[in-house]
């Protein structure tokens, strides 16, 4: 199907760049069962769950177990394989409890894929979680193998690299997977040392900031014509938001763009002190739009006032979405400083000693019992407390306790302190239900209570919750555009002003393939260094225009992109792939021509940003849509 698709897609091309000397008529003529073809493979292929080849991004991981040779030749073939089969079978649980799907067996190594079936933003941080919690069976195993054995060489390394693959197809169609991804990551394994994680530029891209990593010498890889940048990840991060994920390295760009937006935090924190209430301030745009940033430079801001706060943080992702009370947790967590790998006994200790000293005028008891329910609700096991034990079966009444004991935290705090508090949620996109409603039972108890909620999200969040109009009246919602083209122009300057001289048609290259979103402008300029069209130097940068000529959406974006394409329904996904055939631009009528029954998903996708009608049609008696950016058009047309 991969080579059928792809003579359609070069015949497709052929013919448009035939189109001024053939004439629109004989061109669309001898395009129409050309485009029919290719949709109809792309429903095929969308509809299809039997193991149908697909192209798609995806992080790889190879685990590798060091040392099983020389322990099979002190062990017998029963014994040697118990170990083995044991090592691998633990292995494929800690890969399914990242999220990820082991395809391949051979010997003492495992293949496993992140985002084969459905796409998340963070389908590789779970990959390099996954690899570090494989590290830490391979020293449980390793220290098992000698307790028993009395053989001390046995462990494991893993390697990870991001990249496109073609999946499924051939004989064993469940565990086929190809693509020069698939060697780099293998070559990432065979170079990590027993007991380490090598990962790539390309999967360090999506990570950078989250993970301690120590950069290694260029290595060499068969197939890749430059030596390849590579890591060693030593260990995640502590709690906390994430820092350095964004931005060019060497590089320290102003913001752009954003000057009432700016404005309009800095007035909120100023009223936080002078009016000293409850206020919500909501943060709205799509990825790489802004948002960080703006929350970035307020921080700083903040920071330099000489105004006192307490400060809490939260982040939601995936996987908080369906876990309960997840973003509260995360809350709580962070001001506690309760780390991912405390043990709960560690963890319900931090509750007590953070929690009960701000209750002690309310008595021993009442103090200890806001700390037990606040624990529990958030999933930390107290149902032997007094306090729990009795209304364990009763959700609604943990609910509510729960809820109080956490709004009153904020209101004790406030009170023993004497500062106002400043909440900072990011990803409320993402964020659970019961943490939303936590948010609203906020805005009701703690109104008089001297307390800024700053929450980042995408529109999407006000598809799933509709209780902010309920609050309007303590809630401000500043919305984000993309950058317009003088401060896009002003924002390329920045990312390339190491540059002695910026050509237009760089600047161009940047701003035409963004249109507007800062992010994707800071992705297209590292894709750019990594691809050796533009050298750091120490001081300056230097540029190679003929390697300008070659470009491809880098990975980090695909990421994101293929993402939300993996996120909507079925028929709105099709109907944006066979969109996608017809062009950057496309008609209602055109694409029914494919499907009839491809018009009714443009009105979700309108909604969804995704495909934007434009007032006018270009052709009498059609609607003209165009997609919403040219890199959305690219990288869904690339999933045909």
């Amino acid at each position: 199907m991969a080579s059928e698709l792809e003579q359609l897609k070069a015949g497709i091309a052929s013919l448009e760049a035939q189109r001024s000397a053939l004439g629109d008529v004989v061109v669309d003529l001898a395009l129409a069962p050309l485009r029919a073809k290719l949709a109809a493979l792309a429903q095929a292929a969308s509809s299809s769950a039997d193991g149908a080849q697909k192209l798609k991004q995806v992080t790889i991981l190879f685990l590798d177990v060091v040392g099983s040779t020389s322990l099979s030749e002190k062990l017998d073939p029963e014994e040697i394989s118990a170990v083995m089969d044991g090592a691998l079978a633990r292995g494929t649980e800690i890969v399914s409890s990242h999220r990820g799907k082991v395809l391949q067996y051979a010997g003492d190594n495992l293949l496993a894929v992140f985002g084969a079936d459905e796409v998340s933003e963070d389908d590789t941080e779970c990959a390099v979680l996954c690899g570090l919690a494989l590290l830490a069976e391979g020293r449980a195993l390793g220290a098992d193998v000698a307790r028993r054995h009395g053989y001390a060489g046995l462990n494991v390394r893993v390697g990870v690299h991001t990249g496109g693959v073609l999946l499924g197809g051939g004989v064993d169609a469940e565990g086929t997977i190809r693509g020069s991804a698939v060697n780099i990551a293998a070559r990432m394994e065979q170079t990590a040392p027993p007991g380490g994680l090598r990962i790539s530029n390309d999967t360090f891209q999506h990570v950078r900031g989250v993970f301690e990593v120590e950069q290694q010498p260029p290595l060499h890889v068969k197939g890749v014509d430059a030596p390849m940048i590579t890591y060693l990840v030593l260990r995640a991060k502590p709690r906390g938001f994430r820092t350095g994920t964004r931005g060019i390295e060497g590089v320290e760009t102003r913001m752009v763009g954003r000057e009432a937006e700016f404005q309009v935090l800095q007035d909120a924190f100023t009223r936080l002190h002078r009016e000293r209430s409850l206020a919500f301030v909501t943060v709205v745009a799509e990825a790489g739009v802004g948002k960080s940033r703006l929350l970035l430079e307020f921080e700083q801001w903040v920071q330099g006032s000489g105004e006192r706060f307490s400060l809490f943080q939260g982040r939601a992702d995936p996987q908080t979405e369906g876990r309960p009370f997840g973003l509260l947790r995360d809350v709580i967590a962070w001001r506690l400083q309760i780390a991912d790998d405390d043990s709960m006994a560690v963890a319900k200790d931090k509750v007590e000693q953070g929690i009960v000293p701000l209750f002690t005028e309310e008595g021993p008891e009442l103090a200890q019992s806001h700390a037990h329910l606040l624990g529990h609700l958030i999933g930390l096991d107290f149902s032997d407390s007094r306090y729990v034990k009795g209304i364990l079966e009763d959700p609604k009444q943990i609910r509510a306790r729960g809820f109080h004991a956490a709004a009153q935290v904020f209101r004790r705090l406030v009170a023993t302190d004497g500062v106002p508090i400043l909440l900072q949620l990011d990803d409320l996109h993402w964020a659970d239900d019961g943490s939303l409603e936590f948010l609203m039972h906020l805005a009701r108890v703690n109104r008089d209570v001297p307390m800024l909620v700053i929450g980042l999200t995408r529109a999407t969040l006000f598809e799933r919750a509709s209780d902010w109009s309920s609050i309007e009246d303590i809630h401000q919602r500043i919305d984000l555009s993309p950058l317009d083209k003088v401060h896009s122009q002003m924002l390329a300057g920045e990312l390339l002003k190491k540059l002695p001289e910026v050509p237009a048609a760089l600047s161009e290259l940047i701003m035409g393939r963004a249109e507007g979103n800062p992010f994707y402008m800071e992705v297209l300029v590292k894709m750019l260094v990594g691809q050796g069209a533009l050298e750091i130097g120490v001081d300056l940068w230097t540029l190679h225009p003929e390697r300008l000529l070659a470009t491809r959406v880098p990975a980090t974006l695909t990421g994101v992109l293929q993402a939300r394409l993996d996120s909507l329904p079925a028929d709105e996904r099709l109907a944006l792939q066979q969109a996608s055939v017809i062009g950057l631009v496309f008609w209602d009528q055109a694409l029914a021509a494919l499907d009839t029954k491809a018009p009714l998903a443009l009105p979700a996708l309108e909604r969804r940003e995704l495909a934007l009608p434009h007032k006018e049609a270009s052709l009498d008696g059609m609607r003209e849509y165009a997609f919403r950016h040219q890199i959305l058009h690219e990288v869904t047309y690339g999933t045909l």
